[in-house]
């Protein structure tokens, strides 16, 4: 698992990743995550949703340089640094895109109403399996899994139900994922793979 000052490169979409605070050392409250981002990239793009009490806001990414898009609620805002992207609990929402011509930095802030170790580390985990996947050029540049047997293992060990995609309903996804969840598990799957990491 990741520590404070670890950090990752992606090299499918050229973006780097550093832990500013992670789960353990803030009790499960938060975790804070920078990340760097280069023009025409952009952060994983499934259209997804976070569950909490209506109206809390669970998620923010602040722009501390550049300029960025982001997709919240089926309308796309944009802002320029310094600007913050406020999620609302149980709103369907994309991660932002870089839309200037420099690197954009942008804080990663998941600040849960309740505190949970198991949610958070279960980010840590999803991102270090996509970063080591793309390492192995197993992912795309929107963040996807090319085996979907790796990504339902994946998704039901890190984010479900917790989180989920915004196009099917979550009564439909868990029977799915789970079920090809326990085929990947029968053929030796792993859902949590550790990606290289940069030198400190």
């Amino acid at each position: 698992m990741p520590s404070r000052g670890d950090q990752y490169f992606n090299p499918v979409t050229k973006t780097r990743l550093l832990f500013v605070e992670t789960a353990g050392e803030s009790g499960g409250r938060e975790l804070i995550m920078d990340w760097f981002v280069p023009a025409g990239e952009n952060l994983a793009r499934a259209n997804h949703v976070h569950s909490g009490p209506d109206g809390f806001v669970l998620e923010r990414f602040e722009l501390i340089a550049g300029d960025a898009t982001c997709r919240i609620g089926g309308r796309e805002f944009s802002g320029s640094a310094p600007h913050v992207f406020e999620i609302p609990a149980n709103t369907p929402h994309v991660h932002p895109r870089n839309a200037g011509s420099s690197e954009l930095h942008v804080r990663q802030r998941i600040a849960l109403a309740e505190p949970s170790l198991d949610v958070l580390k279960g980010v840590e985990r999803f991102f270090d399996t996509l970063t080591a996947l793309s390492q192995k050029r197993r992912a795309t540049r929107n963040g996807d899994f090319y085996d979907p047997l790796q990504a339902a293992i994946t998704f039901v060990d890190a984010l479900l139900p917790g989180a989920y995609l915004s196009a099917i309903p979550l009564s439909m996804q868990l029977p799915v994922f789970n079920g090809l969840a326990s085929v990947a598990r029968r053929f030796g799957y792993r859902p949590h793979i550790l990606p290289e990491k940069l030198p400190s």
